[in-house]
């Protein structure tokens, strides 16, 4: 039986896919499932790819046309067969170590019939420019480790921690029953999936393990400051998806602890794309944020309330407009620095 189906969205990875595929070669082919999703690259992504897949019968290989990060999930997605579903870039890679006492995990939660609908586990941000590394957790979130625990059960995270794709393992079948169909050729679309899984999963285990190993300070990355400000409509069509994924009636029917989860993720993504807006050259994005805040409220001002009053945005609301983007680019880059994905 395949304990977990690891998908690799790869486009142009010549440079780093072998080495991420490496990690994988843990000798358990029998638990594990590897679709690399080959997204339109044009060089040897696929040549690469499809070697691997001949020497490892657990690897497969999905050739398509481009369609960004969102797209190669997507169709990843409706053919996975394992219990659990990763998504792992094709430049990161995952701790071997930590991927065995994930598998065992998993194993010791089959046996007792007591499946979470989420692992949850350390990652780390590894520069790429001096090695240098950074362990985000939120372990001590969770009052038991390696048990399983209701959302009710989760201490309250702060507003300052997030929880990210890398630091998730989903059930397979939540995400299939449920499936929100990310958005194609977009990027930070995984906030959009991680959203998903909080609206959805009513079971989490924290595996005291950081197996996630993200790469950070790469030039073209989509989270260089850069790209950030290229890239700002992403993120709010994203922020968009997201405002409508669930109603503030759906809110209220949630147990307390699984509602500030929700409120956390989605009050991530208004932090974000505060700063997205703001950092952005010219007037276009703070357009069409304040476009989308002003539809948002038309739509469900019950949970646009809950966003705007209850959480005040923060304290660079408050500034003077000239001042914001400033004040915006200087707090994200103290920030990063912070969160490790920048050194």
């Amino acid at each position: 039986m395949k304990l977990l189906t690891i998908v690799i969205p790869s486009f142009n990875s010549e440079d780093y896919l072998a080495n991420c595929l490496d990690n994988l070669l843990i000798g358990l082919d029998d638990k594990l499932e590897v679709i690399v999703v080959n997204d339109g690259s044009v060089d040897k992504t696929s040549e690469i790819a499809h070697e691997y897949a001949s020497k490892h019968s657990f690897i497969k290989v999905i050739d398509k046309v481009n369609g960004g990060h969102g797209s190669a999930i997507n169709v990843a997605s409706k053919i996975a067969e394992g219990l659990y579903f990763k998504v792992l870039d094709s430049d990161d890679k995952l701790s071997s170590i930590g991927l065995k006492n994930l598998i065992k995990q998993i194993e010791i939660k089959t046996k007792e019939n007591n499946l979470p609908d989420v692992f949850l586990s350390d990652y780390v941000c590894v520069s790429q420019i001096d090695d240098q590394k950074h362990v985000v957790s939120l372990k001590k979130y969770f009052p038991k480790i390696n048990e399983v625990l209701s959302p009710d059960e989760i201490k309250k995270i702060s507003n300052g921690d997030f929880i990210m794709l890398h630091a998730i393992f989903v059930k397979t079948s939540l995400l299939k029953e449920h499936y929100p169909n990310l958005l194609e050729k977009t990027f930070y679309e995984d906030n959009q999936f991680v959203y998903h899984v909080v609206i959805h999963a009513n079971s989490y285990c924290y595996v005291d393990e950081a197996i996630y190993l993200y790469s950070v300070g790469r030039i073209g990355q989509s989270i260089s400051f850069d790209n950030m400000m290229k890239n700002y409509s992403h993120q709010l069509r994203v922020f968009e998806a997201m405002s409508k994924m669930i109603s503030s009636e759906e809110l209220a029917k949630l147990s307390d602890g699984k509602r500030q989860l929700v409120h956390l993720v989605f009050f991530t993504m208004c932090y974000l794309s505060f700063f997205y807006a703001h950092i952005a050259k010219g007037k276009d994005g703070r357009r069409k944020y304040k476009q989308i805040l002003k539809e948002f409220k038309k739509r469900d001002k019950y949970q646009y309330a809950i966003y705007y009053h209850r959480y005040p945005l923060m304290f660079l609301k408050w500034i003077l407009p000239c001042f914001r983007r400033p004040a915006c680019k200087f707090v994200w880059k103290s920030g990063a620095k912070k969160k490790g994905w920048s050194f």
